[in-house]
């Protein structure tokens, strides 16, 4: 399958993030607390939900 360029650029930004803070998640969470402040607003964590499977038609 091919790579969705959009979604490297997520993975590779999360990687990015992750060795600014040698991988500490209390510093990344400060940082993203820090920046929600910067902004004025909550920044939004979406979890995904796995989809439920579609039934077949017989």
């Amino acid at each position: 399958m091919k790579e969705d360029p959009i979604i490297a650029d997520v993975r590779k930004a999360r990687e990015d993030i992750s060795k600014r803070f040698g991988r500490d998640m209390a510093k990344i969470y400060a940082y993203f607390k820090e920046e929600e402040q910067k902004l004025g607003r909550k920044v939004k964590y979406v979890l995904q939900q796995k989809k439920k499977p579609t039934p077949t038609k017989k």
